[in-house]
């Protein structure tokens, strides 16, 4: 298994009309980098018409707005696609349980198949790398770890995908420095990989 410094990643995020899948919520935005070395090689970005009107909670969140997604196109479409533009790379999301409760409903709906993909979750990796720290949202992260933020384009897909991409590079060195060096050492953690590839 390649070193985890070494292996290519998409890391991605997602924007949704609500908080549960289960309760008729669905994505709005998907946004992805592809990575490899710290270096951005590829991008993913897709606003998907819900055919719902957005509350005014998550328009105040996200910045996405009613007429934004007018046209665009619909979620089983822009899932497939992403599912196709990750091919076999492992897939990194901070807090992925929430991404992944969308993405396997998706699935679901639409009879796309399992989700499978491993997917790191940099929501678990701050928690083992700082047992003693209490917060580990994304804007907490980025301070810790020096990482340029701006805290008015946070909730948006591709925004947030980018800046977890930075801080996951600043994880993997640290999780070197506790000798997890390669991808099986990291599935063997708990609550790190999640959704583990079948």
């Amino acid at each position: 298994m390649n070193q985890l410094l070494d292996e290519t990643y998409v890391v991605f995020d997602l924007e949704t009309t609500g908080l549960d899948p289960k309760d008729g919520n669905s994505i709005i935005e998907i946004g992805a980098v592809r990575v490899k070395n710290n270096k951005i090689i590829d991008r993913f970005e897709e606003l998907i018409d819900p055919h719902m009107k957005l509350s005014s909670e998550i328009i105040k969140i996200t910045n996405i707005t009613d007429e934004m997604l007018i046209g665009k196109d619909n979620e089983q479409n822009v899932v497939k696609k992403f599912i196709t533009w990750a091919g076999n790379d492992i897939l990194v999301a901070h807090n992925a349980k929430f991404d992944l409760s969308f993405m396997e409903m998706a699935c679901f709906k639409y009879n796309l198949g399992r989700f499978n993909f491993n997917v790191i979750d940099t929501l678990g990796i701050s928690r083992f790398l700082e047992p003693g720290e209490r917060f580990h949202n994304l804007t907490v992260l980025m301070n810790r770890y020096n990482v340029e933020w701006d805290e008015t384009k946070h909730h948006r897909a591709d925004y947030d995908s980018e800046g977890t991409s930075l801080i996951l590079y600043e994880m993997l060195k640290k999780l070197r420095e506790k000798n997890v060096n390669t991808f099986a050492e990291l599935m063997n953690k708990p609550r790190i990989v999640l959704n583990k590839k079948m």
